[in-house]
């Protein structure tokens, strides 16, 4: 059984990948933002699952964007075997677009977003 920490799992593949890897076996920790806001219903539907079924499925709340909130939740989960990635954003449309701002939040979720989660989750990967 491999400890498994998906972030982004509020929709899609994230939502999905948690219920398999549980089904599978594997202690899942399912990860999103806002598990008591706008995705309350998501944090709610994957414990129901969980219990319903008897699956290792936990349900944390992280904001990738957020050193506090990353390092908090990774200090929850003593060793991960495997970190899934998943949390992001896409904008449609021309670049010239979107603000400054906009681009910036885009590659603080997309890109910086999965070193944060790396550089929490490694050193228990290493021990």
């Amino acid at each position: 059984m491999k400890k498994i920490l998906i972030t982004g799992c509020s929709t899609g593949f994230g939502y999905d990948a948690s219920k398999y890897f549980a089904e599978k076996g594997h202690h899942v920790y399912a990860t999103m933002r806002n598990i008591n806001g706008k995705n309350a219903n998501a944090a709610k539907e994957l414990r129901d699952f969980a219990s319903t079924n008897n699956y290792n499925l936990d349900v944390l709340e992280i904001d990738v964007t957020s050193d506090e909130s990353v390092n908090a939740a990774a200090s929850q989960i003593p060793e991960v075997d495997v970190l899934i990635n998943n949390a992001g954003r896409g904008y449609g449309g021309p670049m010239e677009s979107f603000s400054s701002d906009e681009i910036l939040a885009q590659l603080d979720l997309n890109i910086v977003g999965t070193v944060r989660m790396a550089k929490a989750v490694l050193p228990g990967m290493r021990a």
